[in-house]
């Protein structure tokens, strides 16, 4: 898959997603998940909140748990298959 592919199933542009892949919150991508950059960005760096806890269904306590198990790169896919999963629903 390339990564025109990817950017367009999870509704961002490449510039969004390449961004996001580098682990930089960016207002493009944060209107997508429908929080403020500044959430994103935390939970990038490792640090759950209540924002993205509510768009997993999870405690913010469990995220917490399961950002220090996956790490960053863990939290970018987190982040890449909820905007998939967001957007396969729009069509």
């Amino acid at each position: 898959m390339s990564e025109i592919s990817i950017a367009s199933r999870a509704g961002l542009l490449t510039h969004n997603l390449n961004n996001l892949l580098n682990g930089v919150a960016d207002i493009g991508t944060a209107s997508k998940l429908g929080i403020i950059t500044s959430s994103l960005q935390e939970f990038l760096n490792g640090r759950a909140n209540m924002s993205m806890a509510s768009k997993l269904g999870l405690l913010t306590s469990d995220l917490q748990l399961l950002l220090n198990k996956v790490g960053k790169q863990g939290a970018i896919g987190l982040v890449i298959g909820i905007l998939i999963n967001q957007n396969s629903k729009k069509v």
